[in-house]
C-alpha cells in the first residue's frame, strides 16, 4: 500500500471510528485562551489556538454559546485582524448564525428584552442587548423602531440607537427597509444608526436618501452616514453593485451568518416579514436591491439586466434542486413568477444579463437566460455569441441549440462553429460534473486538466467566496475538489455550504492538499485527499463507489466491519443465496444442501450504466455463476419464483474450492444502455413489498446440479420512496460487512466506458433534432 493510500485509509477509518473523539478538546477553554492571547498581543499563539477551535468542528449550539459568553467587541477585534483571523472568526460566526435562525422570532421574548433596554442598570441593559443579538437579531427591529420615532423621550431613543449599533450587522437589512417610512424623524435616526454600524450594504439606500430626501435634516444625516459606509455618492451604482453581490452570494453581502428566513418590506407604516425559502433568499434580496436601483433611475440598464439575472437565478436554483431529486412543489409559485419575469425583461436586458453571467461563470443562470433569448430573440445576440464560445460545456451547448433553433425558424444562418458544437454535443459521452475550488491557478489547472481528460466537465473557482457563490448554480454537480487553504474563507465554510444545500449535499468532497496535516483535520467531513494534483484516482474512486471504510480488531486484523462509501448514483444490492430460492428447488446430488449458500452483490451506477457483480459461495464448489434477468420490459421472467435467461455470466477469479470460491463480472463488462438502466431501475419506485423491476435471481451451478444449486433471493422494497436522481435499487444498501472479494476486495465497478447524456446538457434527442433541421444539412 502506498503512503497516500495508507493515509486515505486512515482518514476513512477515522471517519467511522469517531474522528471527533480523536480531535476532542475543550472548545470553550481553547476559545477563551485564544481571546486572552489576542488581548495580550500574542497574535501567532492566538491564531494557532483559534485554528484548533475551528478544526475541532464545533456544533452550531457550541458556537452559539461562545457568541453569548463573549463580548461583541471581542468578535469585532478578531474580525478587524483580517487575514486568517478574520476567516476563522467568520467561520465561527457562520455556525452562530445557523443556530440563531432556529429560535429568532419570539415576539413575547423580544418584547420583554426590549423593555429592559430602558433600564438604568448598565449590566442589565448590556445583557438584554447581548441576548437580543444572540437569539433574535433582525426580528427585534420592529419592536425597537417606535423609540427611534419618539421625539418626546430623548433618553430612551438614545439607548435604543446605541443598542441597535451594538447588535451590528444583524439589524441592517430591516433598518434599510425602514428608510422608506414617511416619518422624517424616524428616517433621520435610522440613518444615524446605520452610520454608527458602518455596514456597506446601506451605502446605496443612504446615497439615495442623501440625494433626494425631501427633509434637509435627513439629507444631512445620510451624508454623514455615507462617510462611515464608504458610499460612492451614486445610488444606482452602489445599489447595482450590492444586487450583484447578493446574486453571486459574496461574503460582503451574504456571509453564512447573514442569511435569513424572511425578506423585509415597509408596508402600511411598519415592517413586515415575508417568509422566503433559503434556496431563493439570495436572489430575492438581489431582486429587491435592483428594483430599488431602478426606482432611483428608471433608465439604469444595469438595474434592468440585474433584475433579469436575479429572476433567472431563482429559476436556476429551483432546477438544480429538482435535478438533485428534491421536492420542489412548494417552490413552484416562485419559479413560475420568476420565469414570467425573465421573459418579460426585454431583449436588451436579457442579453446584458447573459453576457455578465457568462463572464462570471454563472452557469445555471446563463443556461436559463440562453433559453429565454433562444425563444424570443430575432437573431443571435452578443450574449448568445459569448455563451456559444463559453468554456463551460452546458452554456455553450445550450447556446448552440438556441442558435440552431433560430436557423430552423429562418431567423439566421449558422456558421461552422455552431454546427460543430451541435455535433460535439450529439456525440458527447459525459456524465460527470466536477467543481475545483483553489486559488493556486497552476494547481487548479492541473487538476482540471486531469479531470477533463477523464471525461468530466470541470468548473474552476479561484476563491472560496466565488466557489460558494457558483456552487448552487452548477446543476447536477457530482464532485467537489477543495483546496485545504483559501485566501478568503476557510475550507470548513465551503464544506458546510456543500452539505447544507440540498442540491449538493451528497456530492463527494476531496481535499486538495498543500499541507497534509491541515487536510487531515477535515478527514471526518471529506471523502479523500489529493496529494498529487495530476493523480485523480481518489476522485474516480469516490465517484464509482470503490471506496470503503472498515474497522479492525485483534480477532480480525484484516477487518471486522466494513461499509461502502457510495456517491448518489451508485447502488449496492446485497442478498443471500440458498437452495430454497432456486427454481426448481434442487434435490439429491453429493452436496449438503442444508449448508449450501452464497452471498452476492450487484453494484450499479444508475447514471452511467456501469455494472459489476460478485458472488462468493460457501459450503460447496461452483462450476458456473450467472446474473439472470428479463430480456426486455415485456418479460415477466426474473421475479421471485420465476426463471429467466442469463443476464450476465460471472467468471471465476480463484481456484474453485469450498474455501475459496469467488465469482465476478469481467472488468471489461460493457455498461448498460440508458433505456435498460431505466427499465431495471425505474424513476418511480414500486410500492412497499412489490418486487423489483430489475435483475432477477442469480444462479450458482455445481457439478451435481447443473441447473443451479443456490439462487439469489428476490429483494423487495421496505417502503416506497420518490426520487429523480438517486435511485435505490434494493432494500439492502451500503454498510456491508465481511469479505466480498479476494482478500477483502470491495464490490468494485466494471470498467465499461459507455456513458449517457445527463443534465445539464441539452437532451440528446433535442440536439439531434436541431442538427437535422438546420437548412442545407443532411437529415441522415
Amino acid at each position: 500500500m502506498t503512503g497516500s493510500n495508507r493515509k486515505l485509509s486512515l482518514l476513512l477509518v477515522l471517519a467511522v471510528l469517531g474522528a471527533p473523539a480523536v480531535y476532542a478538546q475543550d472548545i470553550a477553554g481553547d476559545f477563551k485562551q485564544a481571546v486572552d492571547l489576542l488581548q495580550r498581543d500574542h497574535k501567532p499563539e492566538a491564531l494557532e489556538m483559534l485554528r484548533k477551535v475551528v478544526a475541532a468542528n464545533p456544533s452550531q449550539e457550541q458556537a452559539l454559546e461562545l457568541w453569548k459568553s463573549t463580548d461583541g467587541q471581542v468578535w469585532l477585534d478578531m474580525l478587524t485582524e483580517q487575514g486568517e483571523f478574520e476567516q476563522l472568526t467568520k467561520r465561527l460566526m457562520s455556525l452562530v448564525g445557523a443556530a440563531r435562525r432556529a429560535h429568532k422570532n419570539d415576539p413575547e421574548a423580544i418584547k420583554t428584552l426590549v423593555g429592559k433596554l430602558d433600564s438604568d442598570d448598565v449590566v442589565e441593559r448590556r445583557g438584554a442587548v447581548r441576548e437580543l443579538s444572540a437569539n433574535h437579531g433582525e426580528y427585534a427591529v420592529p419592536a425597537m423602531l417606535p423609540a427611534l420615532a419618539d421625539s418626546g423621550n430623548d433618553d430612551r431613543r438614545i439607548k435604543m440607537i446605541q443598542s441597535l449599533k451594538e447588535m451590528n450587522t444583524d439589524v441592517v437589512v430591516p433598518l434599510i427597509e425602514a428608510l422608506d417610512s414617511d416619518d422624517a424623524f424616524l428616517r433621520r435616526n435610522i440613518a444615524m444608526t446605520l452610520g454608527g454600524i458602518g455596514d456597506a450594504r446601506a451605502a446605496g439606500a443612504l446615497d439615495r436618501m442623501a440625494a433626494g430626501d425631501a427633509d434637509g435634516a435627513c439629507q444631512a444625516a445620510a451624508k454623514s452616514a455615507l462617510l462611515a459606509v464608504h458610499g460612492s455618492g451614486d445610488a444606482c451604482r452602489d445599489l447595482c453593485a450590492l444586487g450583484e453581490d447578493y446574486h453571486m452570494r459574496r461574503g460582503n453581502a451574504l456571509a453564512e451568518y447573514m442569511y435569513s428566513d424572511v425578506v423585509w418590506n415597509w408596508e402600511g407604516g411598519h415592517l413586515t416579514a415575508t417568509p422566503t425559502p433559503r434556496a431563493l433568499y439570495a436572489d430575492a434580496m438581489s431582486l429587491k436591491t435592483f428594483a430599488r436601483a431602478l426606482a432611483t433611475d428608471s433608465a439604469c440598464a444595469d438595474a434592468a439586466s440585474g433584475m433579469a439575472r436575479a429572476n433567472a437565478g431563482q429559476v436556476a436554483s429551483i432546477e438544480a434542486l429538482a435535478i438533485a431529486g428534491q421536492d420542489t412543489a412548494e417552490l413552484a409559485p416562485f419559479g413560475d413568477r420568476a420565469s414570467i419575469m425573465v421573459c418579460a425583461s426585454g431583449g436588451a436586458a436579457l442579453d446584458a444579463a447573459l453576457s455578465r453571467s457568462v463572464a462570471q461563470g454563472d452557469v445555471g443562470t446563463a443556461v436559463v437566460l440562453v433559453r429565454a433569448l433562444g425563444d424570443n430573440a430575432a437573431a443571435p445576440t452578443e450574449g448568445l455569441v459569448a455563451a456559444l464560445h463559453s468554456r463551460d460545456g452546458a452554456v455553450s451547448s445550450e447556446a448552440a441549440v438556441a442558435v440552431g433553433k433560430m436557423a430552423t425558424a429562418g431567423k439566421c444562418k449558422v456558421g461552422p462553429d455552431v454546427v460543430r458544437t451541435l455535433g460535439e454535443i450529439a456525440g458527447r459521452e459525459i456524465a460527470r460534473i466536477a467543481f475545483v475550488i483553489d486559488a493556486d491557478a497552476a494547481r487548479a489547472s492541473t487538476v482540471a486538466g486531469a479531470l477533463s481528460a477523464a471525461g468530466m466537465m470541470v468548473t474552476v473557482a479561484d476563491s472560496g467566496a466565488k466557489g460558494v457563490a457558483m456552487l448552487r448554480r452548477i446543476p447536477g454537480l457530482d464532485v467537489v475538489v477543495l483546496a485545504d487553504h483559501l485566501p478568503d474563507i476557510t475550507p470548513a465554510q465551503v464544506i458546510d455550504e456543500v452539505r447544507s444545500d440540498t442540491s449538493t449535499t451528497k456530492a463527494p468532497i476531496l481535499m486538495l492538499a498543500s499541507d497534509p496535516q491541515t487536510a487531515e483535520l477535515y478527514g471526518a467531513t471529506t471523502q479523500g485527499v489529493l496529494a498529487n494534483p495530476s493523480d485523480i484516482t481518489p476522485v474516480t474512486a469516490a465517484l464509482t463507489g470503490a471506496l470503503y471504510v472498515n474497522a479492525h480488531s485483534a480477532d480480525h486484523p484484516a477487518g471486522e466491519v466494513r461499509g461502502q462509501i457510495l456517491p448518489p448514483d451508485v447502488e449496492v444490492l446485497r442478498t443471500a443465496l440458498d437452495p430454497e430460492h432456486e427454481v426448481p428447488t434442487p434435490v439429491g446430488g453429493t452436496d449438503d444442501l442444508a449448508t449450501a449458500k452464497a452471498v452476492g452483490y450487484l453494484t450499479v451506477n444508475v447514471k452511467t450504466g456501469v455494472i459489476h457483480a460478485n458472488v462468493r459461495t460457501l459450503g460447496f464448489v461452483a462450476t458456473k455463476a450467472h446474473v439472470h434477468g428479463p430480456a426486455d420490459a415485456s418479460a415477466a421472467a426474473g421475479i421471485a419464483g420465476r426463471t429467466s435467461g442469463v443476464f450476465h455470466e460471472l467468471t471465476l477469479t480463484a481456484d474453485s474450492t469450498a474455501a475459496d470460491d469467488f465469482w465476478t463480472l469481467p472488468a471489461d463488462t460493457a455498461a448498460l444502455p440508458a433505456d435498460e438502466v431505466e427499465r431495471l431501475w425505474p424513476a418511480a419506485d414500486p410500492g412497499p413489498g412489490e418486487p423489483l423491476a430489475g435483475v432477477g435471481p442469480t444462479a450458482v451451478c455445481t457439478p451435481a446440479l447443473a441447473s443451479g444449486e443456490a439462487a439469489w433471493a428476490q429483494a423487495s422494497r421496505p417502503g416506497a420512496r420518490s426520487r429523480r436522481r438517486s435511485r435505490v435499487g434494493s432494500a439492502s444498501r451500503t454498510s456491508v460487512t465481511g469479505k466480498e472479494g479476494p482478500a477483502g476486495a470491495p464490490p468494485s465497478l466494471g470498467s465499461g466506458a459507455a456513458r449517457r447524456l445527463s443534465h445539464p446538457w441539452p437532451p440528446f434527442s433535442r440536439v439531434v433534432s436541431e442538427v437535422r433541421r438546420i437548412p442545407g444539412r443532411s437529415r441522415a
